[in-house]
């Protein structure tokens, strides 16, 4: 597969100053909609990194910054006892000038909304089974993205139409996961990796689309594993 990447014009007519390093690429959109269930450990990370793309972002969280999410969260030591979605909208805005955030402090259920493009960044099972079962009802979905985050090791799956059962066959209940002790649970520099992942194939997902070619992966499973230093990838 070989690509040729030229500057393309810009999607809008005048872009801001801190998008001119990467407006030429062709997957630079900032009219793009997407929700975010979760904003911790993966959702606070790459609720930054979509920010900075000018993407406008619907959070969902019910969660509040506690002293011990600082050690694997963007959060700053002012924001804690504050709601994360609210915290990570004013991240958005300090870090990425992003005033697209909307902050939505409640849980995400069955009747909450969903959109086109999801990110599942929950820590458990059963929300992303009511976020994955809702970006289904929409007939016009384009891709779910779920990340999983281990200590040292993450999955990402990304979802698009025709895949559905496909996803579902990776799903479980949590009963069937071992609780780790609070000392292993996670660490920001994976939380960062996996949500750099993320990123990068709703990017390349983007680029395909508006090139009108498969030029650009979007595997279906991703999974990185940090001790050995591994990427496995499956299409």
């Amino acid at each position: 597969m070989e690509e040729t990447l030229v500057e393309q014009p810009s999607v809008v007519d005048n872009a801001p100053e801190h998008h001119a390093r990467f407006k030429g690429i062709p997957w630079y959109d900032p009219n793009y909609t997407m929700i975010l269930g979760g904003v911790g450990g993966i959702g606070s990370m790459l609720a930054f990194m979509l920010s900075r793309a000018g993407y406008t972002l619907i959070l969902f969280d019910d969660d509040t910054v506690e002293p011990h999410n600082q050690g694997n969260q963007l959060f700053r030591q002012s924001q804690i006892g504050s709601s994360k979605v609210d915290a990570v909208n004013k991240m958005t805005q300090e870090y990425s000038l992003n005033y697209n955030t909307i902050a939505v402090n409640s849980k995400y259920t069955a009747e909450s909304e969903y959109d086109n493009i999801m990110f599942s960044c929950f820590d458990n099972m059963s929300a992303r089974k009511i976020f994955f079962e809702n970006w289904c009802k929409n007939p016009d979905r384009q891709i779910y993205i779920d990340g999983r985050l281990a200590m040292e090791s993450f999955q990402v799956y990304a979802v698009v139409p025709g895949q559905e059962d496909r996803y579902r066959a990776t799903l479980f209940d949590d009963s069937e996961v071992e609780e780790a002790a609070c000392t292993v649970k996670a660490t920001s520099h994976c939380g960062a990796m996996i949500a750099s992942v993320m990123m990068g194939i709703f990017t390349n997902y983007i680029f395909n689309i508006k090139l009108g070619d498969s030029l650009r992966e979007v595997p279906f499973k991703t999974v990185f594993d940090i001790p050995t230093i591994t990427l496995d990838v499956e299409c």
